[in-house]
């Protein structure tokens, strides 16, 4: 029974990744389908680029929010210790929401990039660097990637999944500073940068042919 309870949990996560906010909203709200529209993506960018930006916010708070609601219910019900082993499976957990959104069983196996998803994820393993990671990533898309369409939506995404983790073995290494309730900079378990590095490296290869777009797209900017 003990193997069970985890096995579920993982499939939980899944599922909750497997609803595509993107899809469910277009489609509500304009009779479309996100897939049919703009670059095709079912995610949070073409959503507020094809569809309104108010509805793209909206789709992005709910796609964070699939992502963070079952690890912190998996914590609340299942694992409520600090224990390396807990947050290795809450992690695991985490993975799976994101697999969820970018291969999602309810709507084919088609979904979005996974990194609003993310977001969720790291927002409760590692709240501090979650938001240093969004502010550094947007500065290093301001100063190296100006001249890209959508650098926002898109490189600054791209820099959050790279930086998280570095930010995530650093303050775990190097700093054990509280802060209030159960957030603080580093003091981390060694699966919390582990769990950081193997979600972003999840994404990235999940993700391999848009980041070849992209470069193709930044190194066609540089020679232009």
């Amino acid at each position: 029974m003990e193997q069970v309870v985890p096995i579920l949990a993982i499939a939980a996560g899944y599922l909750s990744g497997s609803v595509n906010w993107a899809i469910l909203v277009t489609r509500a709200v304009t009779g479309r389908d996100i897939r049919d529209l703009g670059n095709h993506n079912p995610g949070m960018s073409n959503v507020l680029r094809s569809v309104g930006r108010g509805w793209g916010l909206l789709v992005l708070l709910l796609d964070t929010l699939k992502g963070l609601v079952p690890v912190v219910l998996a914590r609340i019900l299942l694992w409520p210790e600090d224990r390396a082993a807990d947050s290795a499976c809450l992690y695991l957990v985490g993975m799976a929401a994101v697999l969820g959104h970018c291969k999602p069983v309810f709507h084919g196996f088609r979904g979005g990039g996974g990194i609003s998803t993310m977001l969720g994820v790291s927002l409760f393993f590692v709240p501090v660097e979650f938001v240093v990671s969004l502010l550094a990533g947007g500065l290093v898309s301001m100063r190296f990637f100006r001249r890209t369409e959508h650098k926002f939506t898109q490189w600054t995404p791209i820099m959050f999944v790279i930086l998280t983790p570095v930010l995530a073995t650093l303050t775990t290494l190097l700093l054990d500073v509280p802060l209030f309730a159960h957030v603080g900079i580093g003091g981390n378990p060694w699966t919390v940068p582990a769990g950081a590095w193997a979600m972003s490296f999840l994404l990235l290869w999940l993700n391999r042919d848009f980041m070849k777009r992209r470069s193709e797209e930044y190194q066609g900017t540089r020679e232009g």
